[in-house]
């Protein structure tokens, strides 16, 4: 499994993409508006941010189930999703991103 895979996985079997870009979303639009007129970002721009931001919590997420699951990109996906689920990664990363605050 490579970090691809792993955000299709969670983005199909969870909410945890959703609460998080919602989050991300609003914390960026509101960074933006504290900035200056001219230099306030556009909307593509906002979401590309958040998209970085999401990008970066799968990787490190991935970086973390490699050492826990032994595996590398080359292990068959059904011994990541083995340890997903008997450990359940994704109840405990929506309720992350239900906590996680910007602030």
């Amino acid at each position: 499994m490579n970090t691809v895979q792993l955000q299709k996985f969670i983005s199909d079997n969870s909410q945890v993409e959703a609460i998080f870009m919602q989050k991300a979303l609003a914390y960026i639009n509101s960074k933006s508006k504290k900035r200056q007129p001219a230099k306030r970002w556009n909307e593509e721009q906002i979401t590309r941010q958040a998209e970085r931001m999401y990008a970066q919590v799968v990787e490190n997420l991935y970086g973390k189930l490699h050492t826990q699951v032994k595996a590398n990109r080359f292990t068959p996906a059904e011994k990541w999703l083995k340890f997903i689920n008997e450990n359940e990664v994704l109840d405990g990363m929506e309720e992350s991103m239900i906590e996680l605050d910007f602030s």
